[in-house]
C-alpha cells in the first residue's frame, strides 16, 4: 500500500538479498494459486451442466490466449520501465511510464476485444466441435467484450510489481476469487432469482469479478492509494513512450504467443500416440504446473529487484541478485523434484478416475514415467525462467524472445520429433518416451544457452532514459 515504496526500495537496493527475494516472492505464489482456484471454480460448476459446457472454455482458450498474450507481453514494459525508474529515484518518470502503459493497454484491449468479438464466430469453426461451437462462441464473445476491463487489471498488477508492491495485487485477486466462487453457481446453475446461464454465466462471472478488481485498481492508481499516482494527463498517449513500450513489449508478446502455438504443435505430436499418451501428458502437466507456482514467484521477484538495481546503476548487485536467486531456487526445486519423483504414482492416481481400470492403469504407468523423466529438468527450467525474467525486467526482451522461441520451436519440438519418430531415417523412433525425453532435454539445454547470454553482461544496459542527459541509454 501507499507509503511503503521508500522502505521497499531501500531493501531492494541495499538490503539482504535472500530475505528480500523471499518477501517479494510469496505474494506472487499465493496470487498464482488464487488464479488456479479461479479456474477450478469455473470447471467444477460447468461440470454440473454438461460435457459440452466444460469443453467450451477450453475450445475458446486459443483465441483468448492470443489477446491475453499480447496484453501481458506489453505489460512487461510496465515492470521494466517502472522498476528501472523507481530504482533510479525518478518517481515522476515512473508515474509517466505507468500511465502510458495503462492508457495504451486499455486502447489495445478495446480494439483487440472488438476484433475478437467480430471474428470469433469465423475462427471457432476451425477448432470447435459442432456441439460445443455455440457454447464456445457465447463464452468467448463475452470475454472479448470485457477485454478492456481485464487489460486494465493486468496493467495495475504489472505496474505495481515494478515498484516492488506484490501484496496489493494479491489482495485484490483474493477479492476477485471470492466473488467468482459466489457468482459461478448463481449464474451457471441459476440459483434463486438468477436465470440458468450455463457457459455464458461463467463468462459473465469472470468479466464481472475482473471488472471489480479493475475498478479497485483504478481507484487506487488515480487516488494516491498506492506507490504509483496517476492523473488523466499521465494516460494521454505520447508517441515517444509508445515507441519504447512497443519496443520492449512486442517481443515479450511474440514470445508468449509463439510459445503457446508451439505447445499446440507439441500436443499434436503427443496425440499421434493415442489417448493414453495425451491423458498422461495432461495429468503430468497438472503436477508440473503446481511446481511452476514456486518458479514464477522467484522469477517475478528477481525481475523487480534486478530492474530497480539496474535503474540505480548497481550492476554488480543486480548480477549478485540473479546468482543468489539461482542458488536458492535450485535448492528448493531439487528438493521438490526428489519429493515428486518419490510419490509420483500416488500423485498421478489422485487426478484419475479408477472406474475404467484398463485405461486407468495404462495412464498411471505412462504419466508416472513422464513425471519421472521431466522432474529431472525442473531445476533447469527454474533457471531458464529466472534468466528470462532478468532480461525482461531490464527491458532486453528481444534476446528473451529468441531464447523462449528456441526452447519451444527448435529444442522441444525438434528433439521430441527426432527422438519419438524415425525422422527421415535419422530419428531414434522411441515413441512417446522420446517426447518425454525431448521435453526434459529442452529445459536443460536452454538453461545453459540462457546462461551464456547472461555471461555477456549485455542485459545490464539500461533501457530507460538517462535522468541527467535525457538521452536513451543503449539497448
Amino acid at each position: 500500500m501507499r507509503g511503503n515504496i521508500e522502505e521497499r526500495r531501500e531493501k531492494i537496493l541495499n538490503g539482504k538479498i535472500v530475505p528480500t527475494l523471499l518477501s517479494l516472492a510469496w505474494p506472487v505464489v499465493i496470487g498464482s494459486m488464487l488464479q488456479t482456484a479461479y479456474n477450478l471454480a469455473d470447471t467444477y460448476w460447468l461440470g454440473r451442466v454438461s460435457t459440452e459446457a466444460v469443453g467450451a472454455p477450453t475450445t475458446a482458450f486459443p483465441l483468448v490466449m492470443v489477446l491475453m498474450a499480447l496484453g501481458m507481453g506489453l505489460a512487461t514494459a510496465g515492470i521494466s520501465l517502472v522498476s528501472q525508474h523507481t530504482g533510479s529515484g525518478g518517481s515522476e518518470k515512473a508515474n509517466q511510464a505507468a500511465g502510458q502503459v495503462f492508457g495504451l493497454l486499455f486502447i489495445i484491449g478495446l480494439a483487440g476485444g472488438m476484433i475478437g468479438f467480430l471474428s470469433s464466430g469465423y475462427l471457432l469453426k476451425f477448432i470447435a466441435d459442432p456441439d460445443v461451437y455455440p457454447l464456445a462462441l457465447n463464452y468467448v464473445r463475452i470475454i472479448f467484450a470485457g477485454a478492456p476491463i481485464m487489460f486494465a487489471f493486468i496493467s495495475f498488477r504489472f505496474i505495481l510489481r515494478g515498484t516492488g508492491d506484490m501484496k496489493t495485487p494479491m489482495y485484490i485477486r483474493l477479492v476477485g476469487v471470492v466473488l467468482n466462487v459466489i457468482l459461478d453457481p448463481l449464474l451457471i446453475l441459476g440459483v434463486g432469482p438468477f436465470p440458468m446461464l450455463g457457459v455464458s454465466g461463467a463468462a459473465i462471472a469472470t468479466v464481472s469479478t475482473r471488472g471489480v478488481a479493475a475498478a479497485i485498481g483504478m481507484y487506487m492508481l488515480f487516488n494516491d492509494k498506492v506507490d504509483i499516482n496517476l492523473s488523466l494527463k499521465d494516460i494521454k498517449i505520447k508517441l515517444r513512450w509508445v515507441k519504447k513500450i512497443l519496443n520492449i513489449g512486442l517481443p515479450a508478446s511474440a514470445a508468449r504467443i509463439g510459445s503457446a502455438l508451439g505447445f499446440v504443435g507439441l500436443i499434436t505430436i503427443i496425440s499421434s500416440f493415442g489417448t493414453v499418451a495425451i491423458a498422461s501428458y495432461g495429468v503430468g502437466q497438472r503436477i508440473i504446473q503446481m511446481v511452476n507456482l514456486g518458479i514464477w514467484g522467484f522469477a517475478s521477484s528477481s525481475m523487480t529487484m534486478v530492474g530497480q538495481n539496474i535503474g540505480a546503476e548497481q550492476k554488480s548487485r543486480a548480477e549478485n541478485i540473479v546468482k543468489k536467486t539461482l542458488m536458492v531456487s535450485a535448492g528448493i526445486m531439487v528438493l521438490i523434484a526428489i519429493i515428486i519423483f518419490a510419490i509420483r504414482r500416488p500423485m498421478v492416481s489422485f487426478f484419475l478416475d479408477e472406474t475404467q481400470l484398463e485405461e486407468f492403469s495404462a495412464v498411471v504407468n505412462e504419466a508416472s514415467r513422464f513425471v519421472a523423466i521431466f522432474v529431472i529438468s525442473i531445476p533447469f527450467f527454474g533457471w531458464f525462467r529466472i534468466f528470462d525474467s532478468t532480461y525482461r525486467g531490464t527491458g532486453h526482451t528481444k534476446p528473451a524472445m529468441v531464447l523462449s522461441l528456441t526452447r519451444i520451436w527448435v529444442l522441444r519440438l525438434g528433439l521430441s520429433y527426432f527422438l519419438a519418430f524415425q525422422a527421415f531415417g535419422l530419428g531414434l523412433d522411441l515413441g512417446v518416451l522420446g517426447v518425454w525425453i525431448g521435453m526434459a532435454l529442452s529445459n536443460v539445454t536452454i538453461a545453459f544457452v540462457s546462461y551464456l547470454y547472461f555471461r555477456t553482461g549485455r542485459w545490464k544496459e539500461k533501457t530507460i532514459e538517462d535522468e541527467e542527459e535525457g538521452k536513451p541509454m543503449p539497448t
